[in-house]
């Protein structure tokens, strides 16, 4: 009896010893997007903040930005045509000159933080002429919201015209046209990164543009100097390539 007695305390010990060492080290399961990881009692248990390189990023990135743009242009060429450069006497000749059409472009842009600054390249094509713009850009982004970043935008821009005359209605008696000037563009939009090294973006643009004409008078042959100034609206749809860490 005493035999059994002994055999079952030494039972029960190795039974208590083993349930401890079993709390210590217990047994974890993990599960993930690619299946359920068992982990044995004497493994490490990775850790939760390790993060995986993945191709994917909630916000966007990159030290040079590479852009493309396209999108719709309204141009508004006699806003503000009372202004002093145009002169007085051909003031009332001066018809409403409202055009429209599609616009591409490009930029270099270089990120710091949350701010870019770079060139920016664009070019209209209206009926019957040209706007093309050269200019500084400067861009405030707010990565803080991951997946869809609000955005706003500054320019200083240099513009000249080709193809035609911004004022209608004066091609039989004026000749060897240029027409050059500036502006400032103001700009807001949305931008969401597709993966680590491109994002799409949306944007809104109003621009103030200056333009002063040059030519010739063909009835006397002398010089003449005019201008104008106007409003511009552009929806821009951007497709960015981000270089760099």
């Amino acid at each position: 009896m005493k035999r059994w007695a002994w055999l079952f305390a030494v039972g029960a010990f190795c039974t208590m010893t083993g349930s401890a060492g079993a709390q210590a080290a217990p047994t974890t399961f993990r599960a993930d997007g690619e299946g359920i990881e068992i982990t044995p009692p004497d493994s490490a248990t990775p850790e939760d903040s390790a993060e995986k390189s993945r191709a994917y990023e909630k916000r966007v990135g990159g030290l040079v930005w590479l852009e493309v743009t396209a999108g719709p242009s309204r141009f508004d060429a006699t806003r503000f045509r009372t202004l002093d450069i145009i002169p007085s006497q051909i003031q009332s000749a001066i018809p409403r000159v409202v055009v429209s059409g599609p616009e591409v472009g490009g930029a270099l842009r270089f990120r710091a933080g949350s701010s870019t600054i770079g060139a920016r390249f664009k070019r209209a094509d209206y009926e019957p002429f040209d706007l093309t713009s050269v200019g500084l850009d400067l861009g405030f982004l707010i990565r803080a919201v991951p997946y869809v970043h609000p955005s706003i935008r500054l320019a200083f821009n240099y513009h000249t015209t080709t193809g035609g005359l911004v004022i209608p209605g004066f091609e039989n008696v004026v000749s060897n046209v240029r027409s050059q000037g500036g502006g400032a563009t103001i700009g807001a939009g949305l931008r969401i990164p597709i993966v680590k090294w491109v994002s799409i973006a949306a944007d809104f643009d109003y621009s103030i543009i200056g333009l002063v004409f040059h030519g010739t008078e063909n009835l006397t042959g002398g010089s003449f100097t005019a201008g104008t100034a106007g409003t511009a609206i552009a929806g821009t749809f951007a497709l960015t390539f981000h270089l760099g860490s």
